[in-house]
Order: structure tokens, then C-alpha cells, then sequence
């Protein structure tokens, strides 16, 4: 009697806190998972480009001075980012400027440079104005969580529905998903992508993706939006983990 009292009073408690109900599991997206590498194949600290992994691994190489894009960098680290780094006479910066940095991604109008290694990241991104053909900070990150990327949209973390107990023969998840971008306070009903998910005889690894809201989103806390996993085999005795953030150390 005890046990069903605690858990009728969590589940009291839980709708109070605007906590999914049955109703709202019942009619929660079912949706199935995409089968991915255990190494996911971009992360993003949402600060620039998004980057395999390896690049964080790849020897180190010294950046060419001659180009726009790491003058601006050097530019930026010097302090003289107010002024235009490219100006006709301007001295170049000493190649100690930028030492230890390297380049991780690249476009025609972006760059992404970084120094460390994770937890102590910092990565700066510049871009080019393709009307002046100028080079520019874009944003300077340092120590932020790298997070799996897909399309563009960095992963949303996740947990178990703490009100069920997941049984070793289950075959769907009942997940709470929690929106990584602002949504104005909105669930993401409809807006939960099919996850990616690396399985073996030891774990399930489970990143979840929600196409952002478009237009101007107050910063308001998102709710926990509830969906259903579906499973090719059951979960048996392995552990689940949230994909959503990259961890070198893995």
C-alpha cells in the first residue's frame, strides 16, 4: 500500500509540474531510429561550423599567414580586430601569435579555428562578407559542450519517462525529450526528428534531433516533450545513453 501511495502521489505531483500524462504518452509521435556509427559524424559547439571529431585528433600543422581568413584570427587575438587586419602596408601578426592554433573547418566564406582540447576548447570562427570580400569574428566559444550534429540542428539531450520502468523485453522507449533550442515555452509535438542510434551487445546510444521553431522564440523554459522510441529487438540488459553530447574520452 505504501509504494502504490508514493506512486500515485509522484504521478500527482508530476501533472501539477505540467509533467506528460497517459493520455499525452498515448498520443506521443512513434518514431524510428536511424542506425548511425559510433562516432557521430559532426559535432558543434554552436559557435561556427560543424567538424568531424578526427579534427580534433589531427596533427598539428602551422596556419598560413597568407590567408585572409587566419590574418583575421591573428587580427582578433592581437586586438587590432576593430581594424581591418588586410589593410594595404598593414604589418603581419608574428606566426607566435597564433601558436598552438589550428584550423578544423572551412568554407568559401567561413573558418573555424580552434586550441586545446575538450574541456578546455576554444574556438574562434570567422567569416567573409561576399560583397566586400572582407573577413570578420563571427563568435569566440571557449569550454562550451560539443553536441551531435545532423543537418544543421545540434542534438536535444533526453531521459527516461521516470514514471515507468523500463522492462528487459521492451521494445519502445518512452523518452522525454528536452528542446535544445528556444521553442517560447512550446513542446516540440511534431517537431521530434527520427533519432540516430548506435547499438552492440553493451549499449544503446540515442541522439535525438528537433527541427527549431522558425522566427524570433522568447526565452522562456522549454517543457519536456514525450515521444515513443520503437526498437528493432528488445533493450535487454544494455545500457542506455544519451547521445546528445560528444565526449572525446569515450
Amino acid at each position: 500500500m505504501g509504494g502504490s501511495g508514493n506512486g500515485l502521489r509522484a504521478r500527482l505531483v508530476a501533472r501539477a509540474g505540467g509533467a506528460p500524462t497517459e493520455r499525452h504518452w498515448e498520443r506521443s509521435a512513434v518514431l524510428e531510429p536511424r542506425r548511425v556509427p559510433r562516432v557521430p559524424e559532426l559535432i558543434s559547439d554552436a559557435g561556427g561550423l560543424a567538424f568531424h571529431p578526427s579534427a580534433l585528433d589531427l596533427p598539428y600543422e602551422p596556419l598560413d599567414r597568407r590567408d585572409p581568413a587566419v590574418e583575421m584570427l591573428a587580427a582578433w587575438l592581437e586586438g587590432r580586430a576593430g581594424s581591418s587586419p588586410l589593410r594595404k602596408n598593414a604589418q603581419r601578426p608574428s606566426s607566435s601569435t597564433w601558436d598552438g592554433w589550428r584550423l578544423i573547418a572551412r568554407t568559401g566564406t567561413e573558418a573555424l579555428f580552434a586550441l586545446g582540447m575538450p574541456p578546455d576548447l576554444v574556438m574562434v570562427a570567422v567569416q567573409k562578407d561576399a560583397r566586400r570580400g572582407t573577413w570578420s569574428r563571427a563568435d569566440k566559444t571557449a569550454g562550451r559542450p560539443l553536441r551531435v550534429t545532423r543537418d544543421g540542428i545540434r542534438a536535444s539531450s533526453w531521459r527516461l519517462d521516470p514514471t515507468y520502468e523500463p522492462r528487459t523485453d521492451d521494445t519502445v522507449l518512452r523518452i522525454l525529450v528536452m528542446e535544445q533550442t528556444y521553442a517560447g515555452g512550446k513542446r516540440a509535438d511534431g517537431r521530434v526528428l527520427d533519432p540516430d542510434l548506435f547499438e552492440d551487445e553493451r549499449e544503446l546510444i540515442l541522439s535525438m534531433f528537433v527541427t527549431p521553431r522558425e522566427g524570433f522564440q522568447m526565452r522562456s523554459p522549454n517543457p519536456e516533450t514525450p515521444v515513443r522510441v520503437a526498437l528493432s529487438q528488445p533493450v535487454g540488459n544494455r545500457q542506455l545513453v544519451d547521445g546528445a553530447l560528444y565526449e572525446p574520452s569515450r
